[in-house]
């Protein structure tokens, strides 16, 4: 694996890195090497001199510059230390191959060369704001040191990255060491690729590819391993009477346990002593050595794990192909694999496949995705191919066009074809839809008669922003509408008298929304009947694949009139957005209006659809008033976490703000804990993420178990928890563990399983494939890789099994739906008695049940005292206790901090490892996706097109404006989209 740390003193450095150099030992002629094209410019080449080392770490560099001043320290430079897998070691150093060692060196240089060219920067002033620039070369001294602090067998690099580069102009400057540390999982997986494809070539067989692209030799059992690992075991020790087991607490445990490294004075002493510990415990490197050199005289090792994946030996490319062809499921015209395999090399052919699958894995949930994720993605299936072999398949998609280039801001970024395509269809939707409505009520008339309505009917005044959006609803004569509302606008408020004018003049009306739970508050909260999103696109499937005519005709005189409101709708992907909005023209409804808000949590699926859709040209009216927030401070926290100002959010929360370093979980739950059971009912426990949410609600649970309010009497269940994977991945037996639960939807005939849960039995990463369990005991091999790499829904689903102790009293939230008995995925419940063989309980909504042991609703159930962000949204509650922590740096974004902030109508307290890290880290990263046009550049071209029709200059602007309401009671209807790009 690759560690990242900054060197802390110049001295110290130069003396440590050459005290254990295998190389001092090992060949006298060398004590470490210079490496990188700055190397180079300042003169420095062959063996590392320490005096110059230090030097070069002071700031001082060979040609007479100096950098830093006397009033600033000079930090020394990073420390990239490249460790080789034990097992390697052991081959390596105990067995005494030194071609390894060679391999894992020569890895490293290459995948330092890419670090150089793609990852060195400095800063340089422009117009007085630093900039971050390229400067493509390093300054890194390597050293190779053999041992860990125990002595025992441990090979691995110290790459000593200088502080120091030079910039454009020619000037040395400071190196940027950003994104060497935000890389480094990268560089790691970029490391053992190559590494792997060396060692094949010499014979070896690599076991598991794990995290990062780490692997172990096959012949060197983990008890082996183990038994030549002591600092492993002692840092895990460790870590066992910690109350943490986060990446901060495992570096803590690491210092704590961390003794002196002593001298080598005996080398040759000290590898004898490893090989009598080796033979004491039945392990023989040597044997292992053998088996490779025979596997490689007979040709296998240059093949590799290719030959492995076909079963057989196979040596002709032609024979290869068409083995992994057939192994994949590659069908004929597939845009992401080349037509010609037969022509390429192994490697090439296994590039292919693993850039065609970091394609699909990345376009599921991203639109747009960097260069340097999809490297990632590629390097992390496993196959046996480095990252030139990966990089050259990439262009080779961008010149097809099958994958486009970014454009302007976005250079670095790459979008599908497909999701360009998908995008277009959306905005060209819309313009159909454009004009292709009558007014439901006069649009000078509609803003009156709403107002009348809601003041007589529920007694409250609409404000503009409302009204401005009721009239939008009822008068335009666009078919496709959206309305944006901040959180917390009153978009209820404003629809219930819209319903109820909407059924007087005889309309249907019909809400959608992505979860249960939203359709279940959008139902009570306005009277709308509602339904899921899946569950409409389910019922109007046969339309969108090209139903019969008699079918459609049904349709449209059904929806006929009808009035579609789509709730928080930044929710929805590509991929339903585009079925909703043609089936909103096939069906020829009045009116399909997407109602949300553009800044908060978007789909878990590709794409941002509604804010597209607003910077496209779509009539939008703006509800900009947050009238939810009941104090003045939380008022000022939520307006300022909507315009982005996190400091000043944080800020406004002043003292509800909680650091509390580890632990931040426990304290949260035990902040609810200690209120009075009226208060708990008006707090929501919000948490960032899954983890934190189930340290939470295992410390509520402890917390009520041991004051007595929960009944003693526990039921033990195993419940499935999601494995969160996609529809690629689930195509590679190494997602698959033993002991997991693989659900099936539907039959899949191809492969003889019917509709059902199996269990795991075990997978072989070789053949592609998964031995399941069914109900009935009996097993069937599942042919993973032989699942469609496309489609419009999961194939199967994978589930982790989790124990959950279950009392009366807990509160619960279920993970799958019984419409039957309505129980409905993510809807809460209340266990109100456990006994022997049943579980008493009652829903959200009053409904009493009394569930069997053995119902399988008790499978899809998990603890509900706190909600992750996801869950939260749309959600409001009185007050609210919230975990978030600066580390997990995916979940610590903008949306995420906005839904979080804006839920509450009275207080909110935050629970945080460290305030000005975790604010810095959610200023940084907004969590907005980027769109397919937005990344090429086409979404200015769809906004320009708005002007063509009217709207506002504002459309070209690169940040949407608010749209200013109109005034009280104006009659106006509300002006067409004035946003853009």
């Amino acid at each position: 694996m690759l560690s990242v740390a900054n060197v802390r003193t110049a001295g110290g450095a130069a003396r440590y890195f050459a005290a254990d150099n295998y190389y001092t030992r090992a060949d006298a002629d060398r004590s470490g090497e210079w490496f990188g094209k700055g190397a180079d410019k300042l003169g420095l080449s062959g063996e590392v001199d320490a005096k110059t080392f230090e030097a070069i770490l002071k700031g001082f560099l060979p040609d007479g510059t100096r950098l830093g001043t006397d009033k600033r320290e000079h930090r020394a430079g990073t420390d990239l230390t490249f460790s080789m897998p034990k097992s390697w070691s052991l081959l390596a150093l105990v067995g005494g191959d030194r071609r390894i060692l060679e391999a894992y060196t020569e890895a490293v240089k290459e995948t330092l060369a890419w670090a150089e060219r793609n990852l060195a920067e400095t800063r340089i002033e422009v117009r007085g704001k630093d900039k971050a620039v390229a400067t493509g070369n390093l300054t890194v001294a390597l050293f190779m040191h053999d041992t860990n602090r125990n002595q025992e067998p441990n090979a691995h690099i110290h790459a000593v990255v200088a502080n120091a580069t030079q910039g454009p102009d020619g000037k040395w400057r400071a190196l940027r060491n950003d994104k060497l540390w935000e890389h480094n999982t990268l560089l790691n997986a970029m490391t053992m690729a190559r590494f792997r494809i060396s060692v094949e070539r010499l014979g070896y067989e690599v076991g598991e590819i794990g995290k990062h692209g780490n692997f172990e030799a096959v012949g060197v059992r983990k008890s082996v391993r183990d038994a030549f690992s002591s600092r492993r075991a002692e840092i895990l020790g460790q870590l066992e009477g910690m109350a943490s087991r986060s990446l901060a607490a495992r570096s803590a445990a690491n210092l704590m346990t961390r003794s002196e490294k002593s001298t080598v004075e005996d080398r040759s002493a000290l590898v004898s002593a490893w090989k009598e510990k080796a033979r004491s415990i039945g392990f023989d490197p040597t044997a292992v050595m053998a088996r490779a050199n025979a596997r490689a005289a007979q040709g296998l090792g240059e093949v590799g794990k290719l030959t492995s994946i076909v079963r057989g030996t196979v040596t002709r490319a032609q024979d290869l192909a068409a083995a992994l062809a057939e192994r994949f499921g590659l069908r004929e015209g597939d845009p992401l694999m080349p037509q010609d395999l037969a022509k390429r090399s192994p490697e090439q052919v296994a590039a292919a496949h693993a850039v065609a699958s970091a394609v699909r894995h990345l376009a599921e949930r991203e639109a747009a995705f960097s260069k340097v994720d999809l490297y990632r993605a590629a390097l992390g299936f496993g196959l046996p191919a480095a990252l030139p072999a990966i990089e050259q398949r990439v262009q080779q998609l961008v010149r097809q066009g099958a994958l486009q280039r970014g454009a302007g801001v976005s250079q670095v970024m790459l979008t599908t074809k497909d999701a360009v395509a998908s995008e277009q269809r959306i905005v060209a939707a819309v313009e159909e839809g454009r004009g292709k409505a009558s007014p439901i009520i006069n649009a000078d008339a509609a803003g009156a008669r709403l107002q009348s309505l809601s003041q007589m009917r529920y007694g409250i005044k609409l404000n503009a922003g409302q009204e401005a959006a009721g009239r939008l609803l009822l008068g335009s004569t666009n078919r496709i509408v959206a309305i944006q509302g901040v959180a917390g606008a009153g978009k209820s408020t404003v629809l219930k008298p819209v319903a109820d004018i909407l059924r007087e003049e005889g309309r249907v009306v019909l809400g959608l929304a992505v979860q249960n739970t939203l359709v279940q508050m959008l139902e009570r909260d306005t009277g709308i009947p509602s339904m899921t999103v899946a569950r409409f696109l389910r019922r109007h499937q046969d339309l969108l694949e090209g139903g019969d005519a008699a079918r459609l005709t049904e349709a449209r005189a059904e929806m006929k009139g009808a009035v579609i409101l789509l709730d928080e709708a930044s929710m929805v992907g590509n991929a339903d957005k585009e079925k909703l909005v043609l089936l909103a023209n096939l069906l020829g409804v009045d009116r399909f209006a997407s109602i949300g808000d553009r800044k908060q949590l978007g789909a878990v699926d590709a794409g941002k659809p509604f804010d597209v859709m607003q910077r496209s040209g779509i009539e939008t009216a703006t509800m900009n008033r947050n009238i939810r927030a009941r104090t003045k401070a939380l008022r000022a926290a939520q307006q300022a976490a909507q315009g982005g100002r996190i400091d000043d959010a944080l800020r406004h929360l002043g003292k509800s703000v909680i650091e509390v370093g580890e632990g931040a979980a426990i304290e949260a739950a035990a902040a609810w804990l200690s209120l009075a059971p009226v208060e708990r009912d008006r707090t929501a426990i919000y948490a960032s993420g899954r983890a934190l949410r189930s340290e939470v609600n295992a410390a509520v649970q402890t917390g009520l178990k041991a004051n007595g309010e929960l009944g003693q009497t526990a039921l033990r269940l195993d419940v499935l928890s999601r494995v969160n994977t996609t529809r690629e991945e689930l195509r590679y037996a190494s997602s698959y563990r033993p002991g997991m639960v693989a659900v099936f939807d539907r039959d899949n005939r191809a492969q003889k399983l019917g509709k059902g849960t199996y269990t795991v039995i075990e997978s072989d990463r070789q053949r592609g494939s998964v031995t399941l369990e069914g109900e009935g005991g009996k097993r069937t091999v599942l042919k993973v890789d032989r699942l469609r790499p496309n489609g419009d829904y999961d194939p199967l689903r994978l589930f982790e099994v989790k124990r959950l102790d279950l009392h009366a009293g807990d509160r619960i939230r279920w993970t799958e739906t019984d419409h039957r008995r309505g129980l409905i995925n993510a809807d809460q419940a209340r266990i109100t008695g456990i006994s022997r063989d049943t579980v008493s309980l009652v829903t959200s909504t009053g409904i009493a049940h009394d569930l069997p042991a053995s119902d399988p609703m008790l499978k899809r159930l998990d603890l509900a005292y706190a909600l992750n962000a996801h869950m939260a949204q749309g959600l409001t509650s009185d007050r609210g206790i919230a975990v978030m922590d600066s580390r997990e740096r995916n979940l610590s974004n903008q949306q995420t901090f906005l839904v979080t902030v804006t839920r509450l109508r009275d207080g909110l307290t935050l629970f945080v490892n460290d305030a000005s890290r975790l604010g810095a880290a959610i200023a940084r990263n907004t969590g907005m996706k980027r769109s397919a046009l937005e990344t090429v550049g086409l979404l200015r071209e769809a906004a320009a097109s708005g002007l063509a029709r009217g709207n506002s200059e504002a459309a070209l602007q690169s940040e949407p404006p608010v749209l200013k309401e109109p005034p009280e009671r104006e009659k106006a209807m509300v002006k067409p989209f004035e946003m853009g790009i």
